[in-house]
């Protein structure tokens, strides 16, 4: 296998699936190169406004976190909002949301700086996670080496086969950064202390002068005043900061002062650096990923090329085409005796933690019961264009997956962030 890079390394990436060899490519040159919409069925959208209905906004937005988004939208909406998933903040990404609530109020449109939202219509319930049936993708990689059209090709017939490891991507995990998994890792292993200093004292590869003045100063125990030096920007940590300035010895109230999806997220990138440990290790055996066996947990596909969300046990025979699912680690997690099991055992004794360690009991809103990952990745729809040093892929993933995955199978890139990847 070809060398990976070190911050493959960090989050669990430690193998390529094929030999083919680094073709050197730019992504994500500006917002416009590297452009998501999300399928999703709307079989059910109605264009009248009734009682009990939901409007469902059409969300384009770049230069944005998908979180921000969320609290502006919800702000315009008078109510909460629901939405399918995260999208990349460097990106023009296309997102459908809904208020959780009916009786939100209910513009046309919503404009704002860094993203716009329109009303297309009406459903009987919001916009969830299992509305998504995956998002579509449109590329443009400048500077491609002379194989890029090779290279892609490589990376699309492993998908075809069933034989591209359906790794987390670099966005789950933070990066620049320190790791939010290693954030997470703190949290399950009760390790609070160290969760602060991790947000707050630990420097990163973005940090810039004034961030560097305000951890100066919080490592002098000045919170308040490392809060006011802290960016736009690092609200997370100025919130952390702020509850340390009324209780320094109080950390679990400080990192409550994290938004509780935030600290989940934490908890939830810690499970898929272990997932990906493990996926690593199958690779690394030469286990075949492509099909379900015998002892494997498994599901299979429906309408639209999505995948069933029912998982089949260990002990069912896999029907005839078959996706093996590996478990997360989290305190449902059960060592079944799947060939998949052995390993994420395997990768949290390394790690030192159990399945009960997932139960935050200091912390319980932030605890991850675990569940089940397909073991490649799902690909429709590839093609590609090539014009001189440029190349513009599109292709459907499903729900969960990450083109940068895709993307770094056919760069090999010796450092990720100088290829746009994270």
């Amino acid at each position: 296998m070809k060398s990976v890079s070190q911050l493959d390394l960090e989050v669990g990436m430690h193998d390529y699936a094929s030999e083919a060899p680094p073709c050197g490519a730019q992504a994500k040159a500006s917002e416009d190169d590297f452009r998501v919409e999300e399928v999703v069925s709307l079989d059910r959208l109605s264009s009248e406004a009734k009682p009990g209905l939901y409007p469902v906004y059409r969300v384009e937005k770049r230069s944005i976190d998908t979180m921000h988004m969320e609290e502006e939208l919800a702000a315009a909406l008078g109510s909460k909002v629901s939405y399918g998933g995260l999208k990349d903040k460097k990106a023009v990404a296309i997102q459908y949301v809904t208020p959780t609530s009916a009786r939100s109020r209910k513009p046309d449109e919503v404009f704002r700086p860094d993203f716009s939202a329109k009303l297309v219509g009406y459903l009987p319930a919001p916009i969830t996670r299992g509305s998504i049936l995956g998002n579509r993708f449109d590329v443009m990689l400048r500077r491609c080496c002379p194989g890029i059209r090779e290279s892609v090709s490589v990376a699309y017939e492993l998908a075809r086969r069933g034989k591209l490891p359906n790794f987390f991507g670099y966005q789950r995990f933070g990066v620049p950064g320190i790791g939010t998994h290693r954030i997470g890792r703190a949290m399950v292993k009760r390790r609070f202390e160290e969760v602060v200093e991790l947000m707050l004292l630990t420097p990163k590869v973005n940090d810039d002068d004034g961030t560097s003045a305000a951890r100066d100063a919080m490592a002098k125990g000045e919170f308040r005043r490392g809060a006011q030096l802290l960016p736009p920007g690092q609200d997370l940590e100025r919130k952390v900061a702020l509850k340390l300035a009324e209780a320094p010895e109080d950390s679990i109230g400080a990192i409550r002062g994290v938004p509780v999806k935030m600290r989940r997220l934490y908890v939830q990138a810690y499970q898929s650096y272990i997932f990906n440990r493990t996926l690593s290790l199958a690779v690394e055996g030469a286990i075949d990923i492509s099909g379900a066996q015998p002892g494997d947990n498994w599901s299979e596909l429906v309408a639209d090329g999505a995948l069933d969300p029912k998982v089949r046990g260990s002990k069912e025979t896999p029907a005839d085409g078959a996706l093996p699912v590996v478990q997360l680690a989290g305190f449902a997690y059960r060592d079944y005796g799947s060939r998949f099991d052995a390993l994420t055992s395997k990768v949290m004794g390394d790690e030192g933690v159990a399945a009960r360690d997932f139960y935050i009991k200091e912390m319980q809103e932030a605890s991850a019961e675990g569940g089940f990952r397909p073991a490649h990745m799902l690909v429709s729809k590839p093609a590609i264009e090539v014009t001189g040093a440029d190349a513009s892929l599109s292709f459907t993933l499903a729900r969960g997956q990450y083109a940068t995955v895709l993307l770094r199978e056919i760069i090999k890139p010796h450092d990720p962030r100088e290829s746009g990847l994270a």
